[in-house]
């Protein structure tokens, strides 16, 4: 039921989306205001290729070049969006000016109406093209500082999540994640959930070059909630193959910390491999620090994490466009980045690697972390 009503919700805003951009175009765009007719083609062909998207994007017989053509749908309608609110202010700001100046004609006025719309259809063009390149191209190493209290040593953590490896994102994609990872010459690398999107059998290929990652005390990896949707049990299988250390409700015990992982809060739903904490933080060294890896960071929320130091967690993709970020607050309370959750833990949530849904993202970068721990010294 919750899902038909955020589904519902999704669907309304597209349709509200659709009648501002109707309006808008009618009103004070001189290229439709004499096609009306035209308009409504246009915007309801828009609309329905982006509700066949989110209808028809689980299907597992839905094919690349579709997927493709489908989800440029709802890129062009959220970049179209952007670029008449923008268009809007601007227009909001000139006529007060007009107003205040009394001194533009009619022929100006026109004038400055062209060069407004063009405005908006570069704005556009931007808009469309920026989000697309940001979803699709390799992510840039972040380096993030923490202090971990009784840590020996520095260390060093490659962090990434949610590459979502499916119908978009593929071996090449994938080749590129761990060549730019191998660069950092890690101590551990760690995967935090949503790696697979799509059925096993259709992405076994495409997760091989994981096979190459490098680092001096190994790449471990826990489960999200994407990999439920396509069959848990059959992914972690395929991923045990792999050059990965799977902790399912675990911890191992490295050179300076403790490393534990929590399968994903989905399993609650599913009734498969439940995330188990009491299970994760048994036998915890108690003279090393501790790290927790979890996807999803609301599990910091609802359960006592503090036995760890530092917990990893991704799934938000920073709310991926802007302005979802607030929707992912309030069902996380986390987006992005480093909080300190109490007076011994912290959280550092990833925008993740990928991308859900269509190739798009707007001021919600990707990232590959660079976590640089450091003993932590009081003065």
């Amino acid at each position: 039921m919750k899902i038909l009503f955020v589904v519902g919700i999704i669907f309304v805003v597209l349709a509200l989306i659709k009648i501002y951009a109707y309006r808008r175009f009618l009103r004070h765009t001189f290229i439709f205001s004499h096609h009306r007719v035209l308009l409504i083609v246009l915007l309801s062909l828009l609309y329905i290729g982006e509700v066949a998207f989110f209808f028809l994007a689980k299907d597992r017989g839905f094919d690349h070049h579709t997927y493709i053509a489908l989800g440029s749908c709802v890129i062009v309608s959220y970049a179209l969006f952007l670029a008449c609110i923008v268009g809007d202010m601007a227009r909001s700001v000139g006529k007060v000016i007009e107003d205040k100046s009394h001194i533009l004609d009619s022929q100006r006025r026109r004038f400055l109406k062209i060069v407004l719309d063009l405005g908006v259809l570069a704005l556009f063009i931007i808009f469309s093209t920026k989000s697309i390149k940001n979803a699709l191209n390799i992510p840039k190493v972040r380096e993030v500082e923490v202090e971990i209290e009784g840590l020996d040593t520095p260390k060093t953590i490659a962090l990434i999540s949610d590459v979502h490896v499916g119908k978009m994102i593929q071996g090449e994609f994938v080749r590129g994640v761990v060549d730019r990872i191998n660069t950092l010459n890690a101590d551990i690398v760690v995967i935090v959930g949503d790696l697979v999107d799509e059925n096993i059998e259709f992405v076994k290929d495409f997760l091989l070059p994981l096979n190459d990652l490098q680092s001096k005390e190994g790449v471990y990896y826990v489960s999200g909630n994407h990999e439920y949707y396509h069959g848990i049990k059959s992914i972690s299988a395929f991923l045990k193959t792999l050059n990965l250390t799977i902790l399912e409700n675990q911890n191992i015990e490295l050179q300076s910390f403790n490393l534990a992982g929590v399968s994903d809060l989905a399993g609650r739903r599913f009734g498969i491999l439940p995330p188990d904490l009491s299970a994760a933080r048994n036998g915890l060294n108690p003279n090393k620090p501790s790290i927790l890896l979890a996807h999803q960071p609301k599990f910091v929320r609802h359960n006592d994490v503090s036995d760890f130091d530092l917990v990893l967690c991704g799934h938000t993709h920073a709310g991926q466009v802007f302005p979802l970020s607030i929707f992912v607050w309030l069902d996380q309370h986390y987006v992005h980045g480093l909080y300190q959750v109490d007076s011994k833990t912290q959280l550092y949530v990833s925008s993740g690697v990928g991308f859900w849904g269509p190739a798009m993202r707007f001021l919600a970068p990707s990232e590959i972390v660079n976590l640089k721990l450091k003993p932590k010294h009081y003065a």
